[in-house]
């Protein structure tokens, strides 16, 4: 128990991060919950790192289920095929 209390209260910037990190794939643990949160009242930057990290899964989570641009039917239409066959093919690269 005085380990768990400890560890509440010692976490640092790299173990908060990692909760953060972790809290998207799985419930944490009520002492790590605990932990997390209490440092957050105290580090600006670790807030910060939660709130992206939930930005960059919500912003995935929308593009992978928004409908796909091109369909898979789709076909370019005869001039734009003849405008792909006539630009100039740069072998430099």
């Amino acid at each position: 128990m005085f380990a768990k209390v400890r560890y509440i209260l010692t976490i640092r910037c790299r173990e908060a991060s990692r909760l953060a990190s972790e809290s998207l794939d799985r419930r944490l643990l009520v002492h790590e919950r605990l932990a997390l949160r209490l440092h957050q009242v105290v580090c600006w930057s670790c807030r910060q790192f939660e709130r992206q990290l939930r930005l960059l899964r919500d912003a995935a989570n929308r593009l992978h289920q928004a409908p796909s641009e091109s369909q898979p039917d789709a076909e370019l239409s005869a001039a734009a095929k003849q405008r792909l066959k006539n630009l100039p093919i740069d072998d430099s690269l």
